[in-house]
């Protein structure tokens, strides 16, 4: 700015308040106005007013709805919304519906609503952190002799080699047989093995234990 007088000003605040103020009365414009606690960036610069707050829900799914995705209506007071779930989502995944949250208080856009996900327990299957995990209980005999076994996974059994000698706790892999990505990739399941007893020891009294 040159040939500008600054001498006019006590301050370089006093310069910027009178900037501001010279945007503030353009004709036909509404100026910026910060929220009470200070600068709020944009979070309405149509109106130059405040959001309201954004609010956090629980939202929780069967495993199968979690890995298909589906439909949910949900109730905000006297409103009622429809809000797609994504194939995929995890305990934890937040689902952000936009313009479902706090009214705001200056006349605003309203806040955003965040679902937060959980599941339902499933007899069988388990997130482990991120790891999508089940329990396989097998007899001992299966354990030492090892063989084939029929596997639940989230869309249909499929055939597992138990090698000879595994152990209780051992953990196994089956590969693209996991959870589902809203990409509609497929993870890995991870199957830990328990080694259960009979619940009957049978002995035959002729040959002695």
């Amino acid at each position: 700015m040159d040939g500008y007088d600054f001498n006019q000003y006590s301050s370089f605040d006093d310069f910027i308040n009178e900037l501001l103020g010279r945007f503030n009365t353009t004709p036909g414009g509404r100026g910026y106005r910060t929220s009470p606690g200070g600068f709020n960036g944009f979070d309405n610069f149509e109106t130059g007013q405040p959001a309201g707050a954004d609010l956090e829900s629980t939202l929780t799914l069967s495993l199968s709805e979690a890995f298909r995705g589906t439909q949910k209506r949900l109730s905000l007071g006297s409103e009622s919304i429809e809000v797609t779930i994504p194939c995929g989502v995890k305990p934890g995944t937040r689902i952000r519906v936009k313009g479902k949250g706090q009214p705001s208080p200056y006349g605003g856009q309203r806040g955003d609503l965040y679902l937060i996900v959980a599941l339902q327990p499933h007899p069988f299957f388990h997130f482990d952190g991120d790891s999508f995990t089940c329990d396989l209980p097998i007899a001992p005999d299966e354990a030492v002799l090892g063989g084939s076994i029929e596997v639940p996974t989230p869309d249909g059994s499929v055939t597992m080699n138990i090698p000879a000698g595994i152990r209780s706790g051992q953990t196994l892999r089956l590969r693209g047989k996991g959870w589902s990505t809203p990409k509609g990739d497929r993870g890995d399941q991870l199957v830990k093995i328990v080694i259960v007893p009979p619940r009957e020891l049978k002995c035959d009294r002729t040959r002695g234990v």
